[in-house]
């Protein structure tokens, strides 16, 4: 009877220790695998991540059975908005490898691996034909991933570019829907941290470099915080800094560059000259290299110019993306801008400042725009406005929806693109760009007529911004351009607003000068009610000024939303000192 009792003890002591060991190894199998660019095409940068703080590994070689070649790379902890336990996001990037082949890999969380996976490295040099799908606003419930994956790993393409909208949202759940089985629990998710979307386009992400823009669902409540960790972009620092969400790539004979359009609705702007400054500069390097890399492409999230429904940022005169990037892509010549955003497609013709400069695509004198964010999700298509405008060539929201963007470099004056429908695989519209002008666009080769029509619209513009400096500023926090960061439309940053009620201030003061009583009594009113409000211990939270930025304010989607849906809306965070926030809810815009 005890060898029985032992024996059977024996065998669950030696259950329970491979049960344990499961879990452990469950702990470091590597989740949501994928691949971009290093700082140039023969680096590439693998990321994944793990419940377990596992030491991370990779090897690597030119056939699945011959991984000769071992690296080690990086891990960062992630606590952020993960209350169901700590997350390890790890990065490995491969160093000069040799151009045009295919490598093999297998990803290790300590001695745990997934794979083996692979990818090609692109031809070097600068003549040959690179191919990218482009596509934004892509949802984990879109109908189109499975049709998506078979065209990417179709051996056509040398990079996705992802502009923006990378799942509906990275905080949904609190990122707690990966899985590293079909058999895992809920409550397994959930210990997990992970996210879905990385483990359902897994199958060609950790196959095809992905390289992406952020768009305003990135913001997870807290400042990127996901994005900067699960995605690695070339020539910046990991996790990505708020201050440097921009970068640039050469592949063969383009100049591709990723910016935020997110700068112009967060943080007062704060980011927005730091942006500029780099664009400026970037660009200009670019054009001192065009002749070898003749082709500039831009690709970030907001359009500057779109026919949807208004009410978003780019379906106004006074919108804050057209207003900081328009001029520096006309002036340094950009040749194409890649956008999303709005879930349709939209192609524009070649105009600057909203006037036409071409009704086709034949050495365009202006960037050549489109906007491609019908991947697919929950959300479905946007409608289309009523009034079409006359810069807007082909738009398409109904019948857009599961549609992704095919860009092919053809050679050094010739760019095909055609916008295809995954699910009928059926082209919904294609156009050839031919540029054998490549460089800075110019006013003064326009025709009169032409040139006429936009100097109206300058001198329009600058009227505007003279009445604006000399009004009152107001917080419009009815427009939040669709994101999660965004500060009112007519914001012009705290320090500016500050600006403007000292200058109003002053101006009663100078007013009162000559009745001295008058300026000494308003003097007094002011001093007793500064010092009694620094006094004051108890900071209640205030209902919002309209003229007054009291520079202490964020947005954030929440995920406590009353109603059921967690992306519907998004909030307006008012953050003091030692205090917990407080939130008004922001009705406009809701993708």
């Amino acid at each position: 009877m005890f060898e029985l009792v032992s024996g059977s003890l024996l065998l669950f002591l030696c259950f329970a220790n491979i049960h344990s060991l499961h879990e452990d190894e469950a702990r470091c199998l590597p989740e949501g695998v994928h691949i971009s660019f290093g700082d140039k095409v023969t680096d590439v940068t693998v990321i994944w991540s793990t419940e377990g703080n596992c030491p991370p590994s990779l090897e690597f070689g030119q056939g699945p059975w011959n991984l000769t070649n071992r690296a080690v790379g990086e891990t960062k902890e992630f606590t952020a908005s993960a209350p169901y336990g700590k997350q390890y996001f790890h990065r490995i990037i491969l160093k000069n490898l040799e151009s045009d082949k295919t490598y093999f890999y297998r990803a290790f969380g300590d001695d745990v691996s997934r794979g083996p996976f692979f990818f090609k490295t692109p031809r070097s040099g600068y003549d040959w034909s690179p191919e990218f799908l482009v596509y934004g606003d892509l949802g984990v419930e879109s109908d189109a991933v499975p049709a998506l994956g078979t065209e990417a790993l179709s051996g056509r393409y040398t990079a996705i570019l992802h502009v923006g909208n990378i799942v509906y949202n990275m905080q949904d759940e609190d990122g707690k829907q990966n899985s590293t089985s079909h058999n895992t629990t809920d409550q397994e998710l959930c210990k997990q941290g992970g996210h879905s979307f990385l483990h359902t386009i897994e199958d060609f992400s950790a196959r095809v470099q992905y390289l992406t823009a952020p768009g305003n669902h990135g913001i997870d409540g807290v400042g990127f915080d996901r994005y900067r960790h699960m995605f690695s972009t070339p020539g910046t620092p990991w996790p990505i800094p708020l201050n440097k969400m921009w970068y640039s790539i050469d592949v063969g004979p383009v100049h591709f560059i990723s910016y935020s359009t997110e700068v112009f609705f967060m943080s007062d702007g704060q980011y927005i000259v730091e942006q500029t400054n780099w664009l400026k500069a970037d660009l200009k390097q670019a054009n001192d290299n065009r002749a070898r890399r003749p082709w500039v492409i831009a690709l970030g999230h907001h359009p500057q110019y779109c026919s949807n429904s208004p009410g978003d940022d780019c379906t106004k005169s006074d919108s804050k993306v057209r207003a900081g990037l328009e001029d520096i892509f006309y002036n340094y010549g950009v040749d194409v801008v890649l956008q999303s955003h709005e879930h349709a497609y939209e192609r524009l013709w070649p105009q600057y400042k909203g006037v036409v400069l071409s009704k086709n695509y034949s050495n365009p004198q202006a960037p050549v725009q489109l906007i491609s964010g019908a991947a697919g999700g929950k959300r479905g298509d946007d409608p289309e406005n009523g009034h079409k405008e006359e810069w807007s060539a082909f738009a398409n929201a109904n019948d857009s929806l599961n549609s992704i963007g095919k860009l092919k470099i053809l050679n050094s004056t010739h760019l095909y693109w055609e916008q295809y429908d995954l699910l009928t695989k059926q082209v919904i519209d294609s156009v050839m760009i031919v540029q054998q002008n490549h460089g800075p666009f110019k006013q003064q080769t326009l025709s009169s007529e032409i040139n006429n029509k936009i100097v109206k619209v300058q001198e329009k513009e600058k009227e505007q911004i003279t009445e604006t400096k000399k009004k009152p500023s107001s917080t419009d926090a009815g427009d939040s351009g669709k994101t999660g960061t965004g500060s009112s439309s007519k914001s012009e940053g705290t320090g500016q607003k500050i600006k403007e009620l000292l200058n109003r201030v002053d101006r009663k003061v100078v007013i009162g000068v000559g009745s001295g009583a008058g300026a000494l009594l308003l003097l007094i009113v002011i001093i007793i009610v500064v010092k009694k409000r620094k006094s004051s211990k108890t900071k209640k939270y205030r209902r919002w000024d309209d003229k007054v930025d009291y520079g202490r304010k964020f947005y954030s989607s929440y995920n406590h939303v009353d109603n059921g849906d967690k992306d519907t809306d998004d909030f307006e965070v008012e953050v003091g000192d030692n205090q917990s926030a407080s939130s008004k809810l922001l009705m406009e815009d809701r993708k």
